[in-house]
């Protein structure tokens, strides 16, 4: 059994595994290039964000800084808020 889990060892070793998906940040690009251009520049909620790209924002909201997005918040009277994104200009 041991020379058996060596074995499995030793190839896991070898052949490392090659992940061919793109990016979140490529990913995002690649999607955002395909709205036409007079709805790219609106407020932009976090779930359309999670849909379109099919994870969660924890990991979206990095890629979103990182392109020049800017949060923001509008506040109520009641104590809600909305939250949403801002292109970059």
């Amino acid at each position: 059994m041991s020379a058996y889990i060596q074995n499995l060892k030793q190839t896991a070793v070898e052949a490392p595994v090659q992940d061919d998906t793109p990016s979140l940040q490529v990913q995002f690009q690649t999607w955002f290039a395909t709205i036409p251009e007079i709805a790219r520049h609106r407020p932009w909620g976090m779930i359309e964000f999670e849909r379109a790209l099919s994870t969660q924002g924890r990991y979206i909201s990095p890629v979103l800084l990182a392109l020049g997005w800017r949060r923001k918040r509008k506040w109520g009277t009641t104590g809600q808020y909305c939250r949403y994104w801002v292109p970059p200009v």
